[in-house]
């Protein structure tokens, strides 16, 4: 979430309705992002700097449905607020799963279901449970700090949240080429 809170995740702290002029613009876009950041990791810092250009280089498209906002996740609590937050970067459970296996190396892979349990509450989120959002941000909103702390990824996350799913694919092509 870094250092200043977007306006949408204030509404998402909040609870309160997202308006679409935020909201991510692609649904499916989200499933795109562990492999962009599969791809992201591995590469030198400049490299990575070269990737967070292209993405804020790309324009972002025309809403074609309002079908296309992801669905939101109720529920009262940290792993609730935390799921909102994720889901509010365009990222639905399986992507947050397989994202967290990719920040934490392999260390850590949980069932999107598991993140699915934590976002309706019926399942305590924990220090060995979080994604990547940086541990500052979920150490002030939960009181809970990850374990280990994740690889910092959640500007790039945050830059893509409103690009559409090919947009995801042609950038991942692009870092991947980087390599």
């Amino acid at each position: 979430m870094g250092e200043k809170l977007h306006e949408s995740d204030r509404l998402v702290i909040a609870s309160r309705p997202m308006p679409p002029e935020l909201a991510p613009l692609d649904k499916t876009a989200g499933g795109s992002i562990p492999g962009l950041l599969h791809a992201f990791l591995p590469l030198s810092p400049s490299a990575q700097a070269e990737v967070r250009a292209l993405v804020r280089s790309v324009p972002q498209r025309n809403r074609t449905s309002l079908e296309d906002i992801p669905a939101r996740i109720d529920g009262e609590g940290p792993g609730p607020l935390v799921m909102r937050l994720l889901r509010n970067r365009n990222m639905n459970y399986p992507a947050v799963a397989k994202s967290v296996h990719v920040v934490t190396t392999g260390r850590r892979y949980w069932a999107a279901s598991t993140y699915g349990r934590i976002g309706h509450g019926l399942k305590e989120l924990t220090s060995d449970l979080l994604g990547d959002l940086s541990a500052s941000d979920l150490a002030t909103l939960t009181g809970i700090t990850p374990d280990p702390a994740p690889a910092d990824v959640g500007d790039l996350v945050w830059d893509v949240r409103r690009l559409t799913r090919d947009q995801i694919e042609h950038i991942t092509e692009s870092a991947k080429a980087m390599a």
